[in-house]
């Protein structure tokens, strides 16, 4: 790569690369291969400018030279942005929304007001047969689309002479163009780091042994122990172990994938059943570009039935758009009448309007912390009339307390709670959470594993061999009705008194109970608000369902205000409950945070994860809220009925519009240049103005305001 000298002071340069233009990723990447080098302490690469800053020993001069020298420009090394790098990026994007758009209008009014009319006519001639080949090879391709309406406007400006009429009809629809790419740039730019779900630690086998490391300290070669559950950081080879792996992520199929002895594995795909040992092929920062490109461009493709609508009425009207031109021609036998119908229609801006909406009010919602993996699912948002919520970790807080520790009598109270916190901190639930966070407030210890062979059973608990012997951590149905465990007499009163109406989970060891473990889950705040506030914006039905005991279930559901629950409920019951509702005709929002949850949310019209759920659950959500507040919900609710309002609204303006400008046209009260003039210029401030905030502008603008400003 050829560069130059900006600056140097002794441990300082900076240098200006004549790369033609860094994106984010590839200025992420040069600062990622150039502070490997020895002696380097600090790498800062700006896209905006191609600029590097580089802090080193002054020993490390040279080398740092050379390695940026040694950089092919035509394959710079990439890595992904950060999400404090987002705003730089979206910064970056901006400033090419503006130079683009500022540069072709500067070019235009530089054109007409400097160049002789021959070069101006030259000019527009020559992009015009550019315009009209585009047209052409529509048609001749059996596609009788938009740009074939676009191309004959543009030609039929060329034929009779107004060349004027053909630079402005060009202009506005380039102007257009870069309008619509701004809009989805900006989308993605703001999803992609919503797009990716990863852990912060991971299990890795060292020595034979489960060792917990940051997911930043992931190498290649490393085995990663993988259970049910768990997303995958990284890419890799399966060494050992049977699972069946959700890889939806990647590849937008939802039938689980089964994994064994010699399969590939990748990053974002997440373990529904059993568990893996693999070895790492490509860390965490290398692995996730793909699977972020993959699942971006997925994204996109995931159009609101809205916006297919908006395309094929767009392109249905231009067969409409030439009959109406004919028929004018053959009735009043003038051209420029019948010009009308095709210098101002509907399909231009009808195909343009909609999409820029939607993908504004997806670029809207992430920066609200609100991550919409497809328009389709704001549109499911808007439709639907009922939503069903999960309990522990949903409406109730993310981080549960162990409020008491029962022993049966055998075992100490700390004895049972170091072996339960041992078994559950391999599981990522709230309340395994809550244990193993107990475990550490008491000074509690485990140090070597107790264990062997841990297994999760969804919606049960956890199986395992503890010296030999067969150990069973969960609820009551799993511990005493599917484990055949004796609960001793008068045991549940013991249980009552020491935390009423907590959470409770069972742990035995070889068939004999040793203690109940009690968590009090409390409501997450503001939950009745938030219940009301989606009630007022048209929710009809709100239901709870949990796999807790009753009671548990029936203190949570008079507190929240819940329409109804179901207490004890198994996963593929509460995805059963969902395809009730949806048979009956609802349409249903999920809102889950755990594996056993994984079904239901799959089985909803839309599915939401806040940020604590566990991976799998963020990883099949549609939606993914980034931070645990459920208000978001109802922000991503009043956002999706505003963008629906946006859109239909805009339909009856294009119509109405557009036809009084045709009906003007023809009649001969407006003469055809205005008329086109004033249909391109509706069309871009159209998209103008769908590129507007639907809520508010800032992200925490809409927080604690009354329902009614939201959806006003």
């Amino acid at each position: 790569m050829d560069f130059s000298i900006v600056r140097e002071s002794p441990g300082r340069l900076r240098l200006h690369l004549r790369s033609g233009g860094l994106k984010a990723s590839e200025a992420r990447g040069i600062e990622g291969v150039l502070r490997a080098l020895p002696g380097v302490h600090a790498v800062q690469a700006h896209a905006a400018n191609s600029s590097l800053l580089v802090c080193c020993d002054p020993s490390c001069r040279n080398g740092v030279l050379e390695q940026v020298s040694a950089l092919d420009v035509l394959h710079l090394p990439t890595a992904s942005v950060a999400a404090d790098d987002t705003s730089t990026a979206l910064a970056v994007e901006d400033e090419r929304f503006v130079l683009e758009a500022g540069g072709l209008i500067a070019w235009t009014a530089i054109r007409r007001l400097l160049l002789p009319v021959p070069l101006r006519t030259a000019w527009v001639i020559a992009r015009a047969l550019g315009c009209v080949g585009t047209g052409l090879r529509m048609l001749l391709g059996g596609r009788l689309t938009v740009e074939v309406l676009d191309a004959t406007a543009v030609g039929a400006s060329v034929i009779r002479g107004t060349y004027g009429e053909a630079d402005t009809i060009m202009f506005l629809l380039r102007l257009s163009d870069i309008m619509q790419e701004h809009a989805s740039n900006r989308t993605r730019l703001t999803l992609e780091q919503g797009l990716v779900t990863r852990s912060d630690y991971v299990w890795v086998v060292e020595d034979g042994k489960d060792v917990e490391r940051p997911v930043g300290l992931v190498a290649v070669g490393d085995l990663l122990h993988v259970r049910t559950g768990s997303v995958l950081v990284a890419d890799g080879c399966v060494v050992s172990g049977e699972a069946e792996v959700n890889e939806s992520s990647m590849t937008g199929e939802a039938a689980l994938v089964h994994k064994e002895e010699g399969s590939s594995v990748f990053s974002g795909t997440a373990v529904e059943d059993g568990e893996l040992v693999i070895r790492v092929s490509a860390p965490p920062g290398q692995a996730r570009i793909d699977a972020i490109a993959q699942m971006v461009e997925r994204s996109s493709e995931l159009k609101a039935a809205s916006q297919g609508r908006a395309e094929r009425l767009a392109d249905g009207l231009v067969p409409v758009a030439f009959a109406s031109f004919l028929g004018i021609l053959a009735t009043t036998r003038n051209i420029e009448k019948a010009l009308a119908v095709l210098m101002v229609d509907y399909s231009c801006a009808i195909r343009l309007s909609t999409p820029i909406a939607v993908m504004s009010a997806m670029r809207e919602a992430a920066s609200q912390g609100i991550v919409v993996k497809g328009g389709k699912y704001l549109e499911a948002l808007a439709d639907a009339d009922s939503v069903v919520f999960d309990k522990t970790g949903t409406l109730t807080a993310a981080e549960p307390q162990l409020m008491a520790v029962v022993s049966a009598g055998r075992v100490s109270e700390d004895g049972i709670l170091r072996l339960a916190a041992c078994i559950e901190e391999h599981y990522p639930h709230s309340v395994a959470r809550a244990v193993v966070r107990g475990a550490r407030e008491r000074g509690l210890t485990h140090d070597p594993e107790l264990h062997a062979d841990v297994r999760y059973v969804v919606a049960h608990g956890i199986a395992a061999e503890v010296g030999g012997r067969h150990a069973v951590i969960g609820s009551a149905h799993f511990v005493f009705e599917d484990e055949g465990v004796s609960l001793p007499a008068g045991f549940d009163k013991l249980v009552e008194q020491a935390a009423p109406g907590a959470s409770v989970i069972y742990l035995a060891v070889g068939g004999e109970l040793l203690g109940a473990l009690c968590v009090d889950d409390p409501l997450r705040p503001g939950v009745s608000d938030t219940l009301d506030e989606l009630r007022a914006l048209g929710i009809d039905t709100i239901v709870m369902l949990t796999g807790d005991s009753e009671k548990a279930a029936r203190v949570v559901a008079a507190q929240a205000g819940v329409d109804s629950y179901q207490a004890q409920v198994l996963p593929e019951n509460k995805a059963s409950e969902i395809e009730r509702l949806e048979q009956a005709g609802h349409r249903t929002i999920m809102v889950g945070d755990g594996i056993n949850d994984s079904p239901a949310l799959a089985a909803a019209s839309v599915s939401v994860a806040l940020s604590d759920a566990s991976d799998i659950a963020r990883t099949v959500a549609d939606v993914s809220i980034r931070d645990d507040s459920l208000q978001r919900l109802v922000h991503a609710r009043a956002l999706a009925l505003r963008l629906q309002r946006r859109i239909e609204s805009r339909y009856r303006f294009i119509v109405g519009f557009n036809t009084l400008l045709i009906v003007l046209g023809v009649v001969g009260v407006l003469p055809l240049t205005t008329a086109a003039t004033l249909h391109n210029l509706s069309t871009v401030a159209i998209a103008g103005a769908n590129m507007r905030p639907l809520l508010h502008a800032a992200g925490d603008a809409t927080k604690g305001r009354p329902t009614s400003a939201l959806v006003a």
